[in-house]
């Protein structure tokens, strides 16, 4: 599984150098993909100024644990009388693991299968919005059947699946467009695969092959 991490051009000669340091307690990351609208997804959305480059490099067990959600930007802010800041950090990890335990991977099967299931998910949510009344009276999605939606989808009708949705880029940057991945070591000059500018159109295919291949295989074992 390879990941991107997006920094200022002039960071380039000290990353190839030293690596990617930590910074303010972690390293923004976002997990490579074959659609180009998603890969630089954030580097968009922050509407930087500063000219960019992406920093490729493949995750390893070295890196866990580390979170993957979205919006992970989580920013503690103190605050005076006035409304004046008093400090700002970011959360670390024992703060995530306290607030947020689901976003946190302690190794790189479990981050796929988490992946997988968070596209298959959104495939059944798209065509099947099941949910249930709460003991509290409020409506939520019933996870259990819009994941069977999504499977059964797939299993019934795998090229529509990979049509409309594996190799859609507009479905799939609505499923990941503010998902990141925290890391919380450096990441060492030699593990660096790859520079790349922010107009280089670079994709990676790997993963999503490896998922369609996963659900290609239980298809016919079930025939």
């Amino acid at each position: 599984m390879k990941v991107i991490h997006w920094t200022p051009k002039e960071n380039k000669s000290q990353i190839l150098e030293k690596g990617i340091l930590i910074t303010d307690t972690w390293i923004s990351c976002s997990i490579l993909t074959p659609f180009k609208n998603l890969n630089r997804w954030w580097l968009d959305f922050l509407l930087n100024d500063k000219e960019y480059i992406g920093i490729v490099f493949e995750l390893e067990e070295i890196d866990f644990p580390l979170v993957h959600d979205h919006w992970c930007i989580d920013t503690h802010t103190e605050y005076d009388d006035n409304f004046e800041v008093i400090s700002k950090k970011r959360n670390d990890l024992n703060e995530i693991l306290s607030s947020n335990p689901k976003s946190v991977f302690n190794d790189l099967k479990g981050l796929k299968r988490d992946y997988e299931q968070t596209i298959v998910w959104r495939i059944g949510n798209t065509i099947d919005e099941s949910s249930y009344l709460d003991k509290d009276g409020i409506y939520r999605p019933d996870d259990k059947k819009i994941i069977a939606s999504g499977l059964k989808l797939i299993k019934s009708n795998p090229k529509k699946a990979e049509k409309d949705f594996f190799d859609n880029p507009d479905f799939m940057e609505f499923v990941f467009e503010d998902y990141e991945v925290l890391l919380f070591k450096n990441v060492e000059p030699n593990r660096i695969e790859r520079v790349i500018q922010a107009n280089t159109n670079y994709s990676y295919n790997d993963l999503i092959n490896e998922i369609k291949a996963h659900y290609n295989k239980s298809i016919s074992l079930s025939k």
